[in-house]
């Protein structure tokens, strides 16, 4: 014997959808922070780069500016004299200056090759103030091509570390660079597999999501093609989709609603064609059964035989039967004309119950227990209906103790009225109940099945229901709602007035 298959896992449509949509949500976020975090880093490589690279010609140019402190210190030998002092110091100063612009932010190799320029300057500016001018004045010329050749020495230092200094610059601004260039390498890879993640999500979610919505709705297409074909078996099977399981359940009440409907009408033209048949018989049997009685009553009132009485009373309570069959057929099958006025509750049940078949106080008794209202209804049709559920519960309470009472209760209910019908009989059995109210169909043998159709019909046309209860402790109760017929006290004086 094969297993029985696993039951679906439900799921709802809307976690799932909400789950892709912060999944791609989430990549586009941490995509996002880390393209401005990359753009950031890059921009921070890129400008340091640029700084650095300012910062090398600057250093190129202190190579140059050392020169020039060099060349007045020349022109001064070469033409003797203190022309070019005022310049000299002009050139040393800039040198300095430069010197202060280049000094913030740097590495200590750096820091140390500008100190090494700043105090070569220094000397080369003494050794001129000190040695050269004195020997120009005195006109110490071998003294001059000595103090020279130390200044020359000098140049040369400070310009070899311009020179390295503006190469560590180069070198740095390229590192920078290279910097920049790897962010935005990473950025673009990054990106690129962000793309290829969000669209390999969106492929696998997509068609997950797809086979969640296209198999219900393959499932009702389905259904409803096999339906229209006149399969009204056809149901949508379960749906794990706790969404669509909706759609599919209303699908399938829609359905079972239809079967009933059609059902209903198959039953109801089947029934009206019935009671038409039947409504055309009984008219035409009812007036050979009355001349029947006629003959029958008359006969029996010449008999001189209490035999041949006794039989042709028989006689007479068929025929009566059958009349009442008759009557009961063309009482079905005519929708029922109402003249409502308004009248006491009370009175009417109370009226209702001395015109039950059987004089009062035949076992079991009759009691009424009904709460004064005027009320807007049909006295007759109602009369009828209530005579009709007595004489139902008399009948099923035939042979009990003569303490089991049939009760007809009366309450007000809102803007209505409710008259309830209870009895300690053998109680109506559930599957009968729900076929109660249908022509045709009763329980006793003796039964026509019109008797509870005619209340049926009757407590519609009032606009009300009726229904059939067991009773607690044992027998029936028929329910009888008329909503909107209760009268207001003001409404209750003008109508009787």
């Amino acid at each position: 014997m094969a297993p029985p298959p696993a039951p679906q896992r439900l799921y709802r449509l809307r976690l799932r959808l909400l789950l892709v949509i912060s999944l791609l949500v989430a990549l586009v976020v941490v995509s996002g922070i880390a393209t401005v975090l990359t753009g950031l880093a890059s921009r921070r490589a890129i400008l340091e780069a640029h700084d650095l690279e300012v910062a090398s010609r600057r250093a190129a140019l202190l190579s140059v500016t050392a020169r020039e402190q060099y060349i007045h210190e020349a022109h001064t030998i070469i033409l003797r004299d203190r022309s070019h002092v005022e310049h000299h110091d002009a050139w040393v100063s800039e040198l300095g200056a430069k010197l202060a612009e280049l000094r913030p932010g740097l590495d200590a190799e750096a820091a140390t090759k500008l100190d090494d320029i700043g105090k070569a300057s220094r000397e080369l500016s003494r050794l001129f103030s000190t040695a050269i001018l004195p020997a120009i004045d005195r006109q110490d010329w071998h003294e001059v091509h000595h103090a020279h050749d130390r200044a020359n020495a000098l140049v040369d230092r400070m310009t070899e570390h311009a020179d390295s200094l503006a190469r560590h610059f180069d070198e740095r601004a390229m590192a920078a660079e290279r910097r920049a260039e790897q962010f935005i390498r990473f950025a673009l890879i990054l990106a690129t597999a962000v793309c290829a993640l969000a669209a390999a999500l969106a492929l696998i979610a997509g068609r997950k999501l797809w086979r969640s919505f296209s198999t219900p709705l393959a499932s009702l297409e389905r259904v409803a093609e096999r339906v229209t074909a006149g399969d009204r078996s056809a149901r949508v099977e379960p749906v794990a989709a706790v969404e669509l399981a909706a759609v599919a359940d209303a699908f399938n009440r829609m359905l079972d609603a239809l079967s009933r409907t059609e059902a209903d009408l198959v039953a109801s033209e089947r029934l009206g064609a019935i009671g038409r048949v039947a409504a055309g018989v009984a008219h035409e049997i009812n007036n050979p059964i009355a001349v029947i009685r006629g003959y029958v009553k008359t006969m029996a009132k010449e008999a001189e035989k209490p035999e041949l009485r006794e039989e042709l009373s028989i006689l007479d309570e068929e025929a009566a039967a059958c009349q009442r069959i008759a009557e009961e057929l063309l009482m079905y099958t005519r929708s029922p004309v109402l003249s409502p006025r308004p009248v006491q509750a009370e009175e009417l049940l109370r009226n209702a119950a001395l015109h039950c078949d059987g004089a009062p106080g035949r076992a079991p008794p009759v009691l009424v227990d009904a709460e004064p209202a005027f009320i807007t209804v049909d006295p007759l049709r109602i009369r009828q209906v209530v005579v009709n559920l007595v004489t139902n519960a008399r009948e099923a309470t035939s042979g009990t103790s003569a303490g089991d009472d049939i009760v007809v209760r009366g309450r007000q209910e809102d803007d209505g009225y409710r008259i309830e019908i209870l009895d300690r009989g053998a109680g109506i059995p559930e599957e009968a109940r729900e076929r109660l109210f249908e022509p045709f169909f009763t329980t006793r043998r003796d039964g026509t099945g019109l008797g509870l159709a005619v209340c049926y019909g009757l407590v519609t046309a009032h606009g009300g229901t009726i229904r059939a209860e067991p009773r607690p402790g044992g027998g029936s109760r028929f329910v009888i709602d008329l909503p909107g017929v209760l009268i207001d006290g003001a409404r209750e004086s003008q109508e009787r007035a």
